[in-house]
């Protein structure tokens, strides 16, 4: 009779709290949708403007401006100034090693000097690549309201490893491979190969919101824009 009653008021308790729990829900009304519905909190690196604002620029400048935001480094120049810029932006770092995917156009980095260039034969160990400051890749597609990179380990991509382990990215992306939204991402890159997102430099936090950059890729991101 004990253990009968003892049920009895478990399941009336757990009645009571359902009917509270219901109750507060029926009461809170649902405000109106915001326009940053789905973006990151206001504030944070790499929050988009507005909606409105977003669908009014153009997409090299709406992923120029969050990659700014991230705190990337952004340069925009035409496909036969890429050499000099590469060239200046390397000349303005401590940087004496870098690392280059085998398919990359070769004319990008002739006029880089006193840096010693390593061509990635895919057999290096993550010490040698970690030993190298830098790297410069291509890009197979980038999306602008999230200011990410996108690569697919084509040949002027090189495989992940060469993109996480130096501490400064180089990667050029041309303007007819920046889309708008992720929505679009998979009509203009294959699944068939393993994807890396790169969305600004290599930061995170701790419980604390102490900013750590560098835990797992470089701290450094340059992003050469070709129209």
């Amino acid at each position: 009779m004990g253990a009968t009653m003892e049920t009895s008021g478990i399941k009336s308790s757990r009645a009571a709290i359902l009917e509270l729990v219901k109750a507060a829900l029926r009461e809170k009304s649902p405000s109106a949708p915001s326009a940053l519905a789905g973006i990151a909190t206001p504030g944070a690196p790499g929050t988009p403007p507005s909606i409105r604002k977003h669908l009014e620029q153009s997409v090299a400048d709406l992923f120029e401006e969050v990659l700014l935001d991230y705190k990337a480094t952004v340069r925009r120049c035409a496909e036969h100034q890429v050499p000099s810029v590469i060239a200046e932006l390397f000349a303005s770092q401590e940087i004496s090693s870098a690392v280059i995917p085998d398919g990359l156009d070769r004319s990008w980095i002739e006029q880089i000097k006193g840096i010693e260039l390593v061509v990635d034969d895919g057999f290096r160990s993550t010490g040698e690549l970690a030993s190298i400051d830098a790297v410069i890749t291509g890009c197979a597609c980038a999306i602008a309201e999230t200011g990410t990179l996108v690569l697919s380990c084509q040949p002027d991509e090189g495989r992940r490893a060469i993109t996480l382990l130096p501490d400064f990215h180089f990667c050029v992306v041309r303007s007819s491979v920046i889309i708008r939204g992720v929505n679009d991402l998979f009509k203009h890159v294959s699944v068939a190969n393993p994807i890396t997102l790169i969305s600004g430099p290599s930061a995170t936090s701790d419980i604390e919101l102490k900013r750590v950059e560098g835990v797992h890729g470089p701290r450094n991101l340059f992003v050469i824009i070709v129209s």
